[in-house]
């Protein structure tokens, strides 16, 4: 099984750049591209994508890419953060998941196409909520250190 990437390794520390075609669509409606390692989610107008609902946070959510993975953190918001129904406080992100943030819905889609951009658009193997299972973390295995000498690197 793949190593769970740690919280504070980012890709900037790696030297991988942000894929190209990965963006989060709102309330079905609008598609925001992510072109940075760190996309921060909130109320606050110092975020990367302002939600003007009361409902979200300032700081409600943060997307991040570790080790070529994005992966959704809460902010510690009121609200919460659902990944594909199930509260979390972090989550790994794939193509089709759906996060709810108070009432707002936000699908994440990397790798892809918008459906109906062009007629060479495949979504055969598009899975989304509930064809897969959603991995979600508990706080401490991002902050499982790893002892030196172990060989796990």
């Amino acid at each position: 099984m793949d190593q769970i990437p740690s919280m504070n390794e980012s890709n900037a520390e790696s030297g991988g750049p942000v894929p190209e075609n990965v963006f989060l669509i709102v309330n079905g409606t609008k598609a925001i591209p992510i072109t940075e390692p760190v996309v921060r989610i909130g109320r606050s107008h110092d975020n990367t994508l302002v939600l003007d609902d009361p409902r979200i946070s300032r700081h409600h959510a943060e997307i991040r890419l570790i080790r070529d993975h994005f992966v959704i953190f809460d902010l510690g918001s009121s609200g919460g953060t659902f990944l594909n129904g199930q509260r979390t406080s972090q989550g790994m992100l794939y193509p089709g998941d759906l996060i709810s943030l108070a009432n707002l819905k936000i699908v994440f889609m990397q790798g892809t196409h918008l459906p109906g951009r062009s007629a060479a658009d495949s979504t055969a193997s598009f899975k989304g909520p509930g064809q897969r299972p959603t991995v979600v973390f508990n706080t401490s295995i991002f902050r499982k250190r790893h002892k030196k000498g172990d060989g796990s690197g």
